[in-house]
């Protein structure tokens, strides 16, 4: 199926964690090969609110609610089941094709079902264990799926030469407290510059420029997948999220744990693997021969600049398209 035009639901959510999916959005409407209607979705939280009130209604999942076929090709990214931002596009349509964050485990038992529900023709999860959870748990599903991690627009961020870097060790999003514990004081003790969300705060930053001047000034960021930081939410999905790309666009060296799916996407080891024994002396003596770790983060950087942006996903996902 070929196709010149596509409608993206957009559901303009300030909230912080959608900085992926606003670049993600404004990569589609770049693309010059085709026509981009972006649509407001309105009243999201009210459908949200109804549609998890499905679940309550099991023999709903078999229906296939399609009031006509319009042709349209309508495309959202959504996190975890919200489904009211298909509201009422999905309905007037077969042609709809979503990208989807966050669909964790305890979730997944009407989130997979509501797919067929919504006529969604192609699902892409940003999770590979979420992608291998749909196709063992739900192999009857009408909808096809597949696993796309999530991407970046590396041009939104920008970096530092190394001298000129003032952060030493930068902590944001999703904490590893028990980790933080370990390295807070004894960076403090050295003089280091660890920038952190301060107990009582709502976030780190208010907005993404902050965000970005930041990364570009650090030399290390710490990266955790929320299995191991929130795990009574994430349980066993460990993906590869944006602030992982986020820090390689901007030239930091990334302290953490590797997700799950990074051992497949990245042929070599791309971060540098936390050690909970020495856990501050670790930095300290990173932060001491920082130069020698310069070779890793300018190959981080090309990879990601490579093979990891909203670009190269969208490309997949036309792909697919197509040939559905």
């Amino acid at each position: 199926m070929s196709f010149n035009k596509i409608r993206l639901l957009d559901t303009q959510d300030k909230i912080y964690f959608q900085d992926g999916i606003r670049e993600f959005y404004h990569t589609i409407e770049r693309d010059k090969s085709i026509q981009v209607d972006r649509k407001t979705v309105s009243n999201k939280r009210l459908k949200s609110y109804l549609v998890r009130k499905l679940i309550l209604i099991p023999s709903l999942f078999k229906l296939k609610l399609r009031l006509m076929d319009n042709k349209m090709i309508n495309f959202s990214a959504l996190i975890s089941g919200d489904f009211g931002a298909l509201i009422p596009y999905a309905f007037f349509s077969r042609q709809n094709f979503i990208y989807m964050h966050d669909v964790w485990p305890r979730f997944q038992y009407w989130i997979f079902p509501l797919l067929d529900l919504f006529n969604v023709k192609y699902v892409f999860f940003s999770a590979k264990q979420v992608w291998m959870d749909h196709i063992r748990k739900y192999p009857a599903s009408r909808c096809k799926s597949m696993w796309l991690p999530e991407g970046i627009d590396a041009d939104e961020y920008t970096s530092k030469p190394p001298h000129q870097k003032k952060i030493d060790v930068l902590e944001f999003g999703r904490r590893y407290e028990s980790y933080h514990l370990l390295i807070k004081d004894e960076l403090a003790t050295q003089g280091k510059q660890h920038i952190f969300k301060r107990n009582g705060a709502t976030m780190l930053f208010q907005h993404k420029t902050d965000l970005i001047a930041a990364l570009s000034d650090a030399k290390i960021v710490i990266c955790v997948p929320s299995d191991v930081t929130h795990p009574e939410r994430a349980e066993y999905i460990s993906s590869m999220t944006l602030r992982y790309l986020q820090a390689m666009a901007s030239k930091c060296l990334i302290v953490g744990i590797t997700p799950f799916d990074m051992h497949e996407l990245f042929t070599y080891q791309a971060i540098i693997e936390i050690d909970m024994n020495n856990a501050a002396k670790q930095l300290l003596e990173i932060l001491e021969n920082y130069d020698t770790y310069l070779p890793l983060i300018e190959k981080n950087y090309l990879e990601v600049r490579k093979n990891h942006q909203w670009l190269n996903r969208w490309e997949i996902i036309k792909q697919k398209i197509i040939e559905v």
